[in-house]
């Protein structure tokens, strides 16, 4: 389908780009511009930025870019045309009608599963004030649901039928196979029969934070289907558009509340999100048909930061809710539980107590330590010192999740008046929960970088590369690498390795708080990388002029990186490193690395033709680029040590190791002095 070109300039001129990206990824002002956390890949500083003047964005860290047509071509994976259509529907500007059954054919899948299922949506919203859907809507009225809820909501009805929503959807164009991508169809394996997936159930849309329908939740209308093994609630299966871990019913009609209110209400059931926000309470939002994830929250975390849990009051209600509330805390989330007397839920509370009861209950919501502290209460653990010292452990387990410190200073203290214990020793069992924790995350990285080295190893390393390597690592452990300063290309004295004032268990746990997946890179680091890919010579100046390692990069998949550049540079000396990888993909000699490299090649800047040559004057930009690269990962680096020094101090001062804690504060100065001239030398930059 072909959009007139006078259409187009019009959807580009309305469309507010920082609305329209700002409805998935939390967006700061920055003068005239606007700042965020790049969502195509991930970072842990901002540098993915919006330019409404100009109506574009740009992330500096992958190199991705554009305007609002292709953010959504990118974000959902829609064709040009449905990116179009969808940012006209939010314009309210119309579009030339599509060919129908031609035009559906020749829309790539994902357009066709999104199309499909906003058509289901609204044949089962039709259904349901047809005479097929009298007793769905008998019962949803009989819940107290009004008309705007059921409007808001999109609420319908899926026919008593193996094929009725078949037919309608292949009557409007559709074939079997996108309905089968959509989940609106199952499929008997023996007979290779399909059929409605959804039959006689009142239907919820499932919207993500875009306004897309992306999936179903039904619940059945009749108890005697019991008897057929039919479960109360069907979902929705994975799907093209649907990932059940990754979304939240209710979030995109939460959304602005949730930004507005700055906290959000998480429930576990449709009908609960409907009761409490017909109730006034708009920014509540619900995990249907899974656990909560930590893709859930890192969705919600793009809107709020403060979570109140108000799950049902039976035993599973609040195994859900104390496994939630320790992920939240996990994810950075100021989270509270509202508890509710047994038996109830939030839609039997609001429908038989009102709204304002339940406003009491939130006003009243306990915190971890006072939630926690409750369950051991009822479990009996605080009954016998051995019972008290099981509850403190899993208390201490959940307070070291927290990432903020000053966080988990206040909530030890609320630990120690409700406990009685004193704050030194809650600090001392912190201490050890904080080292597993870093030992998980060493074993995990350590774990995924050999299961990648592994079949190279094998299928590289000859007997002559064992005894070089080596004898390398033997000269590298004589002489440890250190940070290079890129100003002047002479080393800072800061050792990558472990900081030499700790035990040597601390060293092997040192610098792994940050949470630094092994299949992760730092915006410095893919810059750093992607310099050195695209130019001939590069390598060779980061080398010899600036002392550049892998042992300087944070990451182990920076340091693997750093590596294979080398060996491409050294392989062929008159080739960009990445041309002498694309050859070799061409001849069928490329291995793994190399394709994990291809993806840092795609830059819009181009360095200058003077990167040619390492003994060669750098052009300016150039050169900005790499010094602010490199600083910015050296203060990535000082934070890490300056974090594990802070720790380490604190179990010292609960020992009353007293020389040991001069010695810590020695180096906290000397890190901090530090700091402080990288940050010079970036401002003057």
């Amino acid at each position: 389908m072909r959009i007139p070109e006078h259409i187009l300039e019009q959807v580009r001129r309305e469309t507010d780009i920082v609305e329209v990206i700002g409805d998935v990824v939390p967006l700061k002002q920055r003068g005239r511009n606007y700042l965020g956390l790049c969502p195509f890949h991930t970072e842990k500083t901002p540098s993915f930025n919006v330019l409404p003047d100009k109506g574009i964005f740009k992330c500096f860290g992958c190199g991705k870019g554009g305007d609002a047509i292709h953010f959504l071509r990118e974000y959902q994976k829609l064709s040009y045309v449905e990116a179009v259509r969808v940012l006209a529907e939010r314009l309210g500007i119309a579009l030339p009608e599509t060919d129908s059954e031609q035009s559906r054919g020749e829309a790539n899948r994902y357009e066709a599963v999104y199309n499909a299922l906003k058509l289901a949506a609204n044949f089962y919203a039709k259904n349901l004030y047809a005479e097929i859907g009298t007793e769905a809507l008998q019962y949803v009225r009989r819940r107290g649901f009004g008309e705007q809820t059921l409007q808001t909501f999109m609420l319908g009805y899926a026919p008593e039928s193996f094929t009725a929503t078949m037919e309608e959807l292949q009557h409007l164009g559709f074939g079997e196979e996108a309905l089968l991508d959509a989940g609106l169809l199952g499929k008997k394996e023996e007979t290779g029969r399909v059929y409605d997936r959804f039959r006689g159930r009142l239907m919820f849309p499932i919207v993500n934070q875009m306004g897309r329908v992306i999936g179903f939740g039904g619940r059945r209308m009749r108890d005697d289907d019991a008897g057929k093994a039919s479960a109360k609630y069907l979902n929705s299966p994975q799907s093209l558009a649907y990932n059940k871990s990754e979304v939240l019913y209710g979030i995109f009609q939460a959304k602005d509340a949730l930004r507005r209110l700055e906290y959000g209400i998480l429930v576990e059931g449709y009908a609960d999100v409907l009761s409490v926000h017909q109730a006034g309470f708009h920014n509540v939002v619900a995990s249907s048909g899974t656990a909560l994830t930590k893709e859930q929250l890192k969705l919600l975390s793009r809107f709020c930061k403060r979570l109140k849990i108000v799950y049902d009051a039976d035993a599973a209600g609040i195994r859900a809710a104390v496994r939630g509330l320790d992920l939240a805390v996990e994810e950075g989330f100021d989270v509270e539980i509202v508890r509710l007397p047994k038996g109830d839920d939030p839609d039997s509370i609001i429908q038989r107590d009102g709204a304002d009861a339940f406003q009491m209950r939130l006003d009243h919501a306990l915190s971890l330590v006072d939630f926690k502290g409750e369950i051991f209460r009822e479990e009996g653990l605080l009954e016998n010192p051995e019972g008290k010292a099981e509850a403190v452990h899993s208390l201490m387990e959940t307070i070291a999740k927290v990432p903020d410190r000053i966080k988990r200073d206040f909530m030890i203290q609320s630990v120690s008046l409700r406990f009685g214990l004193r704050v030194e020793d809650l600090y001392a069992e912190l201490t050890q929960h904080l080292r597993k924790q870093q030992l998980r995350v060493m074993d995990m990285r350590s774990r995924s970088y050999a299961e990648r080295e592994e079949p190279r190893r094998k299928a590289d390393t000859t007997p002559q590369d064992a005894l070089h390597l080596a004898s390398k690592q033997s000269s590298e452990r004589s002489h440890p690498s250190t940070a290079p300063d890129i100003s002047t290309g002479i080393s800072t004295g800061i050792s990558t390795d472990a900081p030499s004032f700790l035990t040597s268990e601390e060293q092997q746990r040192s610098g792994i708080e940050s949470d630094i997946s092994a299949e992760e890179l730092f915006p410095e680091e893919a810059e750093i990388l992607r310099i050195a890919l695209n130019n001939r010579g590069a390598m060779g100046f980061m080398k010899h002029r600036l002392g550049l390692t892998d042992e300087f990069f944070l990451t182990g998949l920076a340091q693997h990186l750093f590596m294979a550049i080398d060996d491409a540079a050294t392989l062929q000396p008159n080739e960009t490193p990445l041309e002498t990888m694309l050859q070799g993909i061409a001849a069928g000699n490329a291995d793994t690395r190399t394709f994990e490299i291809i993806g840092l090649a795609v830059r819009k800047e181009t360095p200058s033709e003077n990167w040619r040559t390492y003994n060669v004057s750098l052009e300016e930009d150039s050169v900005r680029i790499l010094r602010d690269s490199t600083h910015r990962l050296q203060m990535r680096r000082l934070d890490t040590e300056l974090s594990t020094l802070h720790d380490t101090l604190r179990a010292a001062q609960t020992r009353g190791e007293i020389e040991r804690e001069f010695a810590l504060l020695r180096q906290i100065q000397i890190a901090s002095t530090e700091k402080r001239r990288i940050l010079a030398l970036m401002n003057t930059a």
